[in-house]
């Protein structure tokens, strides 16, 4: 797409000096020598695509390689048992209030 920009640059690319530099400037034949001003819907829409699924895969690949590590050290520093008597903790609380609530009662068969 580059290439076929730069050829159509060079092909346009002609000093008319008696065109005031006024109109020369918002004549439609400069905006669409500039490459944010004519590119082709579909190579705009590929070029969108392929971006995102690059920042897309990108993003995975960074979040696994940084998620991977935190687990490597977390493993090596005997992980956190704070936060697994937080949780615990936690759902201990909810057990004892749910009982409070609805008493268990056992019938005699």
């Amino acid at each position: 797409m580059l290439k076929r920009l730069r050829e159509r640059h060079k092909e346009r690319q002609v000093d008319d000096t008696s065109v005031s530099p006024a109109k020369k400037f918002f004549s439609l034949e400069t905006l669409r020598n500039l490459k944010i001003a004519y590119i082709p819907y579909n190579e705009l829409f590929k070029e969108g695509v392929i971006a995102g699924v690059g920042w897309a895969i990108g993003v995975t690949v960074g979040f696994v390689i940084v998620s991977t590590i935190l687990v490597f050290v977390l493993q090596i520093l005997g992980g956190l048992p704070f936060i697994g008597n937080f949780f615990a903790n936690i759902v201990q609380e909810t057990q004892v209030q749910l009982l409070k609530r609805t008493p268990m009662t056992f019938s005699p068969p």
